[in-house]
């Protein structure tokens, strides 16, 4: 399967220097497609291959060189339906292999965003950075991460709002007339997580969606014991801060795709 799944993605003009690390794929795919910058046909030097491959059972996201494989089941990719990550989907991704048509047929039916719901889900998932005092530095790492998540996340969701949708960074950046931008929602970033980026981060996130409500249980701890068998967001939220879904986009590691 891997060769077969390299050849397509040569055939896509992709950089055989990426490709020298495509992992092997589990037995159980039934479909797999690319999105982000290399399926959009824009990607710069060092810009990774996303890979979303529909399988069986769920497992964790593989991480190979350039490459990342995110895994979805059925149900979790349903899941997508009227989100960002479904719309980006339907936007850009170019499907390279479905067995059995379900990849493509979830893809068609990701369907619309609703962009205000949207920002109103992202200020109360903003709670979560109210707890400095306990939270940081220990987890600045995750905080940092779902920062710029969440900020990306609306600034995509405008671009929607606006009729003219976006799902690059780099093009955020120009639209805005902000080339730092881009270089602060890279999800890959040189060096160590700094105060300074979070700061700026919360301060932009600020701006788009207002005042952070008050966290209802003091720390990001707290919120995973007293949400514990919810389906929140806060929740899911919590465990991606804390690092327990790993290191991955945010969508792939949990049960659901929240944004």
């Amino acid at each position: 399967m891997r060769d077969d799944v390299v050849s397509a993605l040569l055939r896509m003009k992709i950089s055989p220097d990426v490709l020298e690390s495509f992992p092997e794929l589990p037995a159980d795919v039934e479909g797999l497609l690319v999105y982000g910058s290399q399926a959009r046909g824009d990607p710069v030097p060092g810009s990774d291959l996303d890979v979303l491959a529909l399988v069986a059972a769920p497992r964790p996201s593989t991480y190979s060189g350039d490459v990342n494989v995110s895994y979805y089941t059925r149900q979790q990719l349903s899941t997508g339906v009227g989100t960002l990550f479904g719309a980006h989907l339907k936007r850009d991704a170019k499907v390279i292999w479905d067995h059995s048509g379900h990849l493509t047929r979830a893809v068609d039916d990701m369907g619309e965003v609703d962009t205000d719901r949207l920002l109103a889900r992202v200020r109360c998932m903003s709670e979560l950075f109210t707890n400095p005092e306990r939270d940081l530095p220990k987890y600045l790492p995750g905080l940092l991460r779902e920062a710029r998540y969440l900020l990306r996340s609306c600034l995509y969701a405008q671009a929607i709002a606006d009729d003219d949708s976006c799902f690059s960074v780099r093009e955020l950046a120009v639209r805005h007339d902000d080339p730092d931008l881009a270089r602060l929602l890279a999800s890959r970033q040189p060096g160590e997580p700094t105060i300074a980026d979070f700061d700026e981060c919360l301060s932009r996130l600020r701006g788009i969606v207002g005042e952070f409500p008050p966290s209802e249980h003091g720390s990001l701890e707290a919120t995973i014991v007293n949400e514990w068998g919810s389906a929140s967001d806060l929740l899911s939220m919590a465990f991606m801060a804390l690092g327990v879904t790993g290191k991955g986009s945010g969508y792939a590691e949990m049960e659901k795709i929240l944004l």
